[in-house]
């Protein structure tokens, strides 16, 4: 028999890959970055909130509308290697990770709908 709260607790414990991703607007070369210590579950839930119209950047939201679908990928660019870290450094880690991410793609001439 499935104990599904043995299923629960071991998903919990299962640690998740932590990561930068963007959501990035081909047509004009804007992107939506952002970090996350679950990166499957923050993708799924971009996925969701730009079909249903309730992302958290109206701006997004309109060109999304504008270009449709076709014209959008949310992707992950960089996925830390996690050991034994404790929250707090995946969270440094993350945001100099992130910064690195942004300098980058600022270089290559992509512009931000939530960073300057």
């Amino acid at each position: 028999m499935i104990n599904k709260k043995q299923i629960k607790e071991d998903y919990k414990l299962k640690k998740q890959p932590a990561g930068i991703f963007a959501v990035h607007n081909l047509h004009d070369n804007k992107m939506f970055i952002g970090i996350s210590e679950d990166l499957p579950s923050v993708i799924r839930r971009f996925q969701f909130t730009l079909k249903m119209d309730s992302f958290p950047f109206q701006q997004l939201i309109d060109d999304y509308k504008k270009h449709g679908e076709k014209n959008f990928e949310i992707k992950v660019l960089d996925e830390l290697v996690l050991k034994d870290e404790t929250k707090q450094e995946i969270e440094k880690e993350l945001k100099m990770l992130e910064e690195m991410w942004i300098e980058k793609l600022k270089a290559d001439g992509v512009s931000f709908y939530n960073k300057k």
